[in-house]
């Protein structure tokens, strides 16, 4: 039996009568599987840019694959990198290493999810770990388009259970956090946050843009 949105929030110590439907809140528009998988790709490509040795072979393997045009202004800014010089590459390399764009590993984790690739979501106490999504994904020099081609969704009152899930625990957090300055328990901000963002993605496409709010 699935588990209610109340009771979910209960387990953080949030005590909630009633919660309106997710139709309720937000025009409600799923995204194609291909365009779903688009992202995830693109989201694999930037967190290589990021964390790889050598971020420039991710740089190529995007162009050779024809794919850099899948990429938000944001994430072209952090490509840039790889046009750098050796030296200068590395430090910036190191310095996007502590970015806020390296939680979008919590977004890949969700668009694999809602793709129906991994089988479940941990809790957001947890951290996703790299393991998790590895093994789902083309690794260097793969043609992307089979991963494209291949491209599935769940059906959708389970990624709409767990965007209400997480819409309403974002909501609880900033709003105890503006009133308090706390956070809930062992819950971090940004991940919960971050799924969030992937979640209202997925299922809002009429109004939800990827980079929109930092572009």
């Amino acid at each position: 039996m699935t588990v209610s949105t109340q009771d979910r929030l209960k387990q953080h110590g949030l005590e909630v009568d009633f919660l309106p439907d997710i139709e309720e809140i937000f025009p409600i528009r799923l995204r194609d599987p291909a365009e779903l998988a688009r992202r995830t790709l693109a989201l694999h490509a930037l967190l290589g840019v990021i964390f790889h040795p050598d971020p420039r072979e991710i740089s190529e393997w995007m162009k050779a694959e024809d794919f850099l045009q899948e990429l938000t202004e944001r994430e072209k800014w952090a490509f840039a990198l790889t046009d750098l010089p050796e030296e200068e590459m590395r430090w910036q390399q190191s310095a996007m290493q502590s970015n806020l764009l390296t939680w979008r590993a919590e977004s890949l984790y969700v668009l694999l999810w809602a793709s129906g690739r991994v089988p479940s979501l941990v809790d957001p106490s947890e951290r996703m770990d790299g393991s998790l999504v590895a093994d789902h994904l083309p690794t260097l020099g793969q043609p992307l388009q089979p991963f494209i081609r291949d491209a599935g969704l769940r059906p959708s009152q389970e990624v709409l259970t767990e965007l209400h899930y997480y819409f309403f625990l974002n909501h609880f957090m900033e709003d105890i956090y503006e009133q308090t300055g706390e956070i809930i328990g062992d819950l971090d901000p940004m991940l919960t946050a971050e799924r969030f963002h992937a979640l209202h993605w997925i299922t809002c496409a009429g109004q939800s843009e990827w980079d929109a709010e930092e572009e």
